[in-house]
């Protein structure tokens, strides 16, 4: 494996969403031993399960498109076919060449729509997303990578690691779609183990690192682009609703705690506590996918979740600068991601309690929730803000239980 100096930041990511899988595991494990009967236990050894596919999913995705947009300010680097044959609206192109928006952030908007609604966990799904960012033969070098430290008799081939990935996204998809009921026995759900879903975790955390591996490090970004001389898309988002998808960056030079003493820096304590309940709300939701930090001046985060059966969308953001902290409800971000706007109208109307936003439905209708409204200090601060804030969230996303997003 690459040295930890040279894993991408959405691999890091990875890891930790394979960790909180792990740790659904370890807890049903001590669950078991005390034999708490309230709840069947084995439930959390298949959460563990959809946890880990979900996050090689969502990992895939990244990978992917961080790739393609190096590729894409490297004119000189080597191109595979496919991502040659990708193709991009008239607007994208007049964007970059007639406004002089930033390639990076352009391209990676269409790239997150494009692969966005793709499902990676079918390893030939993989293989053909893989195949827009490098030329090798996936599965086949995966397979070379694992057998390095294998004696000849252990040694396996790629058929084989293809079958073993596809297994665990059949199961994952009979935990998520038919409530894992057994094949052979539908009146009862199928056996499912700690051991089990260890092995599925460890597995998927073994492929991935050997993917990394036949990848590669991303290529350096061109020094000449904007966006390598420290510009945020998203700190532009903060100030300009109309801006760009947040770049995840190779590495984050911001972390939780460099966002927390921003925020208590620039907000009233009222509105810090509301941006950090809001925060921590996110890391509890079963539907979290994972935080992307920003790469600007001063701290940014958004928070991206599982909204449907095999789909993640950015729904909320957190932008600070020297002055101020401003919390963006991305309504945008989630309806480029099919979200439906009898969706998108609830999360409207319990935002619009707060007298600062009486007119946020009827202004989204008039625009198709085509906007992203950034909520400062007055509205932050509010009575009631915090309160408000996390019902209309929590409202939003445990409604992907009872129907897709």
């Amino acid at each position: 494996m690459a040295a930890a100096e040279e894993q991408t930041e959405a691999f890091r990511e990875f890891t930790q969403n394979l960790d909180y899988a792990k740790r659904l595991v370890n807890g049903g494990e001590r669950l078991a031993q005390l034999k708490v009967g309230a709840f069947d236990v084995d439930d959390l050894y298949r959460a563990a399960w959809v946890q880990a596919v979900a996050a090689l999913d969502h990992w895939v995705t990244r990978e992917i498109v961080d790739r393609a947009v190096a590729l894409a300010e490297n004119p000189k680097a080597e191109r595979p076919s496919a991502f040659n044959a990708l193709t991009v609206p008239v607007e994208l192109f007049e964007q970059i060449h007639h406004h002089n928006q930033p390639l990076s952030a352009t391209f990676r908007e269409h790239l997150e729509q494009k692969f966005g609604f793709t499902s990676f966990q079918n390893p030939d799904k993989i293989k053909e997303g893989f195949s827009h960012i490098s030329r090798i033969d996936l599965w086949k070098k995966v397979a070379g990578i694992l057998n390095q430290n294998r004696t000849p008799a252990d040694r396996i081939s790629a058929n084989e690691v293809r079958s073993t990935l596809r297994n665990i996204a059949i199961r994952r998809n009979r935990i998520a779609h038919t409530a894992d009921r057994d094949p052979q026995n539908p009146a009862k759900r199928a056996e499912i183990s700690a051991t089990d879903a260890s092995f599925a975790i460890d597995y998927l955390m073994q492929i991935a690192k050997a993917i990394s591996d036949a990848l590669g490090p991303i290529i350096k970004t061109n020094p000449h682009d904007a966006s390598a001389e420290g510009i945020d898309p998203s700190e532009q988002a903060a100030s300009n609703p109309a801006g760009h998808l947040p770049a995840p960056k190779t590495h984050s030079r911001w972390n939780e705690e460099d966002l927390f003493q921003q925020i208590s820096k620039t907000c009233t304590p009222s509105a810090t506590n509301l941006l950090i309940a809001v925060y921590q709300q996110a890391q509890r939701h079963s539907s979290f996918s994972g935080f992307y930090f920003g790469e600007g001046k001063k701290p940014s985060v958004t928070a991206w979740f599982n909204v449907g059966e095999d789909e993640s969308a950015a729904v909320w953001s957190i932008y600070t600068d020297e002055n101020k902290s401003v919390l963006a409800v991305n309504f945008q971000w989630m309806r480029d991601r099919r979200a439906l706007a009898k969706r998108l109208a609830p999360l409207a109307e319990t935002l619009s309690a707060l007298p600062e936003l009486h007119d946020l439905p009827r202004d989204l209708v008039a625009k198709d929730y085509r906007r992203r409204p950034s909520l400062g200090a007055t509205i932050l601060s509010a009575p009631h803000a915090k309160e408000t804030f996390l019902k209309a969230f929590e409202n939003l996303l445990s409604e992907r239980k009872r129907r897709p997003f």
